[in-house]
């Protein structure tokens, strides 16, 4: 009878990992779909999202630039500058970049 119980639970629990599964392709096939894709192209102008200091308070301005866009990366990262011509130290991400219409 133990030897059942322990066969019923290898089912149980091959049952419980199958419905996991399915419910994380779900989850991300559902986050994907929210998930705005952006693509910039060279010398185009974007803002960057503000870092935002605890000194500002929440009425700080929730983006900064504008900014050039230099160059891109393989995996989505954008180097910018802005419009006096000095780089930013480092790469963005897209998600923390929005296009510039002025």
């Amino acid at each position: 009878m133990l030897r059942e119980e322990l066969d019923l639970l290898e089912e149980l629990r091959d049952g419980a990992a199958l419905r996991e599964a399915s419910l994380k392709q779900k989850i991300a096939n559902r986050h994907d779909k929210k998930v705005i894709k952006r693509e910039f192209e060279i010398d185009s102008l974007v803002l960057r999202r503000n870092q935002k200091d605890s000194r500002e308070g929440k009425l700080a301005a929730n983006w900064e630039g504008p900014y050039r866009v230099l160059a891109k990366t393989e995996n989505g990262a954008y180097y910018l500058e802005n419009l006096y011509g000095e780089e930013l130290p480092r790469p963005w991400n897209a998600e923390k970049l929005k296009q510039y219409y002025g």
